[in-house]
């Protein structure tokens, strides 16, 4: 292969931008494939902003294109035109860039510890957006119910899940004009980056007794940063997630937590039986 720019420090994400026809038929181990052409609506299949990704398409041109708009979106990018001798496997993209939030898979991980031998129940993302925790949720086992008010949103969330080989539920609802969710009916409930404080209480009367709720949104200080602006009432006060959800038993509270640039407040609590 013929190298260009240097990547960014720790091992890169292997992308191959040719399209599906050229990748199934031959492809580099370890890549995943979205073509140039999907890269934008197809954007949350990527790696974390700032990872670093070695990128492949024969044609030089395509190669840079992609390679641009990589860098744009914030990647540290190495372009590879690969030889004959890197196409070692062949079928379909089977790798998964894109990663869920580190805290749900934090709280899966008390989730499973804490009820080792209960298999993965009925399980709601509330405002999925596009899809990747709903769609972890899945691969976990779970039966997933995901919900949001954009048809957009909903549309890729139900493609990742096909890409990723798992079935999910979605639906449309307007969560600010309906805060109305099933009384009891999930054994796990995820909420991330979205807060409309009507809803608190339909969201923890959704859980099932003995249920988990997860709930990860931004935290005040994340505002106060002047960092991406937060429409206003949508960042949370210090203990405000521990107290809206009083009755439920709190495994991890947290408040200011940083990652990745923003700053977050964090809540893992189980339903009372």
């Amino acid at each position: 292969m013929h190298a260009g720019a240097e990547a960014g420090a720790g091992p890169p994400a292997i992308l191959d931008v040719r399209s599906e026809a050229l990748f199934d038929a031959g492809h580099a181990p370890g890549a995943a494939n979205i073509p140039l052409e999907d890269l934008a609506r197809r954007s949350h299949e990527l790696p974390p902003k700032g990872s670093g990704i070695l990128l492949f398409d024969a044609d030089p041109d395509r190669l840079r294109r992609a390679a641009d708009t990589l860098r744009q979106r914030g990647y540290a990018v190495r372009e590879a035109v690969p030889g004959q001798a890197d196409l070692r496997e062949s079928g379909p993209s089977r790798v998964r860039l894109w990663q869920p939030s580190p805290f749900l898979v934090q709280a899966l991980e008390e989730v499973r510890s804490a009820d080792a031998d209960a298999p993965p129940g009925r399980a709601l993302d509330v405002a999925c957006g596009a899809g990747r925790e709903a769609v972890y949720l899945a691969l976990c086992g779970y039966e997933v119910e995901a919900v949001d008010v954009l048809p957009d949103a909903l549309e890729r969330a139900a493609d990742l899940a096909r890409r990723s080989g798992v079935r999910l539920t979605v639906t449309r609802q307007n969560l600010r004009r309906d805060a109305e969710l099933p009384a009891q009916r999930y054994d796990l409930v995820t909420v991330f980056r979205f807060v409309h404080r009507l809803l608190l209480p339909a969201v923890g009367q959704s859980v099932a007794p003995g249920g988990y709720l997860v709930y990860e949104a931004f935290n005040w200080r994340d505002a106060a940063a002047g960092r991406k602006p937060l429409k206003p009432g949508h960042a949370l006060r210090d203990g405000e997630l521990a107290a809206a959800f009083a009755g439920f038993e709190v495994l991890i509270a947290r408040d200011g937590v940083e990652r990745g640039g923003r700053t977050f407040s964090q809540l893992l609590a189980r339903r009372k039986p």
